[in-house]
């Protein structure tokens, strides 16, 4: 494992109740968890030899994800992402391995990361195609139209039903995961998890998540959820309303288009038997057949 060093010439992700926990260590058994300011000052270091952090993207309280370059005669920007290593680090760094065999038009690339030390932190990475497009971007500024999300709509079920094929789930379908590299949606693909495997620790259930996910394994449908929650806040940049503790599904828009509403509708059902799967929503997208009228 190589120290993480600063070239002489260079100038110089969601919250957990503890991030630490799903490698097998509290975090006072590391020290603090850093802040943005602390990742930050990291800019400008090389990471094995070869990846150079150039700007810091985003952080949370268990990982950071740097822009790098690729060491090519004409450098390729990349994305490469930290967590704090542990117990669990080689079965997320199998996990991570495994995502970077996924071969699909519509997924970030992932290359195999590996380990490496940062300012005393032992860190796990991994490398993945850097898109400057996100649609998290976009929906604090206008909402989509009904073409512009049945556009976006296809090529993302694309993605997540080749993932499902594969035996994982995403577990992180939202705005800002939806992304895209020139004109064509790119699906992160580094949250990957195998089906029934629990789900991990480190980061709590969020406004995306099904309800289920913090005491269900792994499983399709969670996404479907997902999609659902994210269908909703692109088409009114609000998510679904759902009271707390109770048990109807959560209220939908009815301004919502056909055939988004319905999508919508049952991709939002608590039970998770009863959601749509990526085909049923696949089918419903699908213009029907022209008729001619009977003379």
């Amino acid at each position: 494992m190589r120290e993480l060093t600063k070239p002489a010439a260079a100038p110089g992700a969601d919250d957990s109740h503890d991030p630490l926990h799903q490698f097998g260590c509290r975090s006072h058994c590391l020290g603090a968890v850093p802040m943005r300011e602390d990742w930050k000052k990291f800019e400008g270091r090389v990471v094995n030899n070869m990846l150079p952090l150039r700007r810091l993207l985003e952080s949370t309280r268990y990982s950071a994800v740097f822009l790098t370059q690729s060491g090519h005669e004409q450098p390729k920007n990349l994305a490469i992402k930290f967590i704090r290593a542990g117990a669990r680090a080689d079965s997320q760094t199998s996990l991570w391995y495994r995502a970077s065999k996924l071969n699909h038009p519509n997924l970030l690339r992932l290359l195999p990361g590996g380990h490496c030390k940062l300012g005393g932190m032992d860190l796990i990475f991994v490398v993945m195609e850097y898109a400057e497009q996100n649609l998290g971007r976009v929906l604090p500024n206008r909402p989509l139209t009904a073409n512009e999300t049945r556009e976006m709509l296809r090529p993302l079920l694309g993605a997540l039903s080749y993932i499902h094929s594969e035996g994982l789930a995403h577990t992180h379908i939202k705005p800002s995961n939806i992304m895209a590299i020139g004109k064509q949606l790119k699906l992160s693909c580094d949250t990957v998890l195998a089906f029934n495997e629990p789900r991990p620790a480190y980061r709590p259930a969020d406004a995306y998540d099904a309800p289920e996910a913090g005491r269900a394994r792994v499983a399709a449908s969670s996404d479907v959820w997902s999609l659902g929650v994210t269908l909703v806040e692109i088409l009114t940049q609000q998510t679904p309303v759902s009271s707390p503790g109770s048990q109807a599904d959560p209220i939908v828009p009815s301004i919502i288009p056909q055939p988004f509403l319905d999508i919508a509708r049952q991709c939002l059902r608590r039970e998770p038997l009863l959601r749509w799967t990526t085909a049923q929503i696949a089918d419903c997208l699908r213009p029907l057949p022209f008729r001619l009228p009977r003379m």
